[in-house]
């Protein structure tokens, strides 16, 4: 174990909150990791949801476990970094206690309230100004649906917050219920260009900004635990945590894509593709200008005030290959993967449309539904596994195409995420669906790591978070004989979501 100084980061997810420690070389400090596994609770009508003091009582249980294997060496850490998941939302009273549970973004109750507002307002505006569109995922309709369902929860709010600005005024009392601008911009409410709410969307949904959270940079931290947890916690009682930064963002940093030059993959349960840029460095080319909003189908959020992230959000990644282990008569994972390695692309005559749950980028349906199209009396299960697996491939192809156009200076896609690190087969896949070579991250914590580089940037502990260099792994290149294939399962998928995903119900027409 190292001698410091060091970093604690502590990753809240949907399905786990871990705490892991850091020196400045970006490393994880040995023998100390603690991870909390839990589920959030759903509901018949498509609701994804926990209780806040549930959420809270993990990530003081993983804090817990990781202290007593730090030990009396905790006097050698210097800041906590915090990253979690962007999108989700909560209600505090005045007494900063949760009045409803955590809406995550994978809540799709509030889909008939955003259909609505993508009708009766101007989305194409509000798009270009906070960098995301009317869906469900974000909260102009979670909002405007909890309004409406249950206006008695709703009045008892008085104030509309992120799980970490929950956490914060647990931990530090209420006036460090402050919210970063990571967490700020995938709201759907903040302004791209001004970094304050956007105050034209808060007048479109008769919001007021009073009941949202003042706006923060990460440069903002709190110190100084309150009450049971400056005794609970003694070693962090003084201890600046800085604010919390979104999963995503977290993940570009960890895995060393700080710069459009690198696009990130990530495949997890779900899945997305990003490029950060700092808008202080300007461009190499004369004339050359960073994108100003998110061009249609993708999002822009933020790291902080200085580096935008633009990219592409899949509901569908790892937990198709798990829906399908789960449906069908499969072999055991080692097996499975050397008879896929076996087969050639597209062999199997079928198209999948990887929408089990819901549709984020491109098109953003959120009444789209997976299909499975070519089956015949002879399809064997393991087709079926391939088609799958091709397709969630194909979709990031299409994304990575696009984000090509945006950022022409691309030169490398680095992957993380268990989906792909432990399958070669499915690397394999997203290379040739990419047509161009996949890196594989070796990075097993890309977003802890992020968030302790970026709480070690704000400390002054280091200079810039690309000081510490990311460890790769082996690349995949895409091999020229799968270039066809992939390009005819491309407009086979294509030809298919336009005949049964594209269409709108509100409009009656593709977008």
């Amino acid at each position: 174990m190292s001698d410091g100084p060091w970093t604690l980061s502590l990753d809240i997810g949907t399905s786990s909150t871990r705490v892991l420690l850091w020196d400045t070389r970006g490393r994880e400090v040995e023998g100390v990791k603690a991870q909390i596994q839990y589920r959030m609770q759903t509901t018949p009508d498509g609701g994804m949801e926990m209780p806040a003091p549930e959420l809270l009582a993990h990530v003081g249980e993983c804090l817990d476990a990781a202290l007593s294997q730090v030990g009396d060496r905790a006097q050698a850490i210097r800041a906590v970094g915090i990253s979690t998941f962007w999108h989700a939302l909560l209600g505090l009273d005045a007494q900063s206690e949760a009045v409803t549970p955590i809406y995550n973004w994978a809540d799709n109750r509030s889909a008939e309230v955003a259909r609505r507002l993508r009708a009766d307002l101007d989305s194409t505006a509000i798009h270009r100004r906070t960098g995301c569109v009317l869906h469900p995922s974000y909260y102009p309709a979670k909002l405007v649906w909890l309004r409406e369902t249950q206006p008695d929860l709703f009045a008892r709010v008085t104030r509309w917050v992120s799980p970490s600005e929950y956490l914060f005024s647990r931990l530090f009392g209420s006036a460090a219920c402050r919210v970063s601008i990571s967490m700020a911009s995938g709201t759907g409410l903040f302004n791209q260009q001004t970094c304050r709410w956007d105050t034209e969307t808060l007048a479109a949904i008769g919001i007021a900004e009073e009941l949202l959270s003042p706006i923060v940079d990460l440069s903002e931290r709190a110190q100084g635990l309150q009450g049971e947890f400056a005794t609970r916690w003694p070693a962090l009682k003084e201890i600046p945590f800085f604010p919390a930064i979104g999963d995503g963002a977290c993940g570009n940093i960890g895995s060393g894509c700080v710069s459009p030059e690198r696009f990130a993959i990530n495949l997890g349960t779900s899945g997305a593709i990003r490029a950060v840029w700092d808008q202080s460095v300007p461009l190499a080319k004369a004339g050359a200008e960073y994108p100003a909003s998110a061009p249609d189908g993708f999002w822009r959020y933020r790291v902080d005030i200085h580096r935008p992230v633009i990219g592409a959000a899949f509901s569908d990644g790892g937990h198709v290959y798990a829906w399908m282990s789960r449906t069908l008569q499969l072999p055991a994972p080692e097996a499975l993967e050397a008879e896929l390695a076996k087969r050639e692309p597209g062999a199997h005559g079928l198209s999948f449309l990887p929408f089990l749950a819901g549709e984020r980028s491109l098109g953003w349906n959120p009444d789209a539904r997976a299909a499975l199209l070519g089956l015949t009396i002879d399809t064997a299960p393991i087709e079926i596994v391939q088609a799958a697996m091709e397709a969630v491939a194909l979709r990031f192809g299409l994304a990575a195409a696009q984000l090509r156009a945006l950022f022409p200076q691309s030169k490398e896609i680095i992957a993380s995420g268990g989906a792909l690190g432990h399958s070669p087969v499915w690397s394999q896949m997203f290379a040739d669906a990419l047509g161009q070579p996949l890196t594989l991250a070796a990075e097993p914590e890309a977003s802890s790591r992020g968030a302790a580089l970026l709480a070690m940037e704000a400390a002054g502990i280091i200079q810039a978070t690309g000081e510490a260099e990311a460890r790769l792994g082996k690349t995949f290149h895409p091999i020229p004989a799968h270039a066809a294939p992939y390009a005819e399962m491309l407009a086979l998928q294509q030809d298919y979501y336009a005949r049964f995903i594209g269409v709108h119900p509100d409009r009656g027409k593709s977008e």
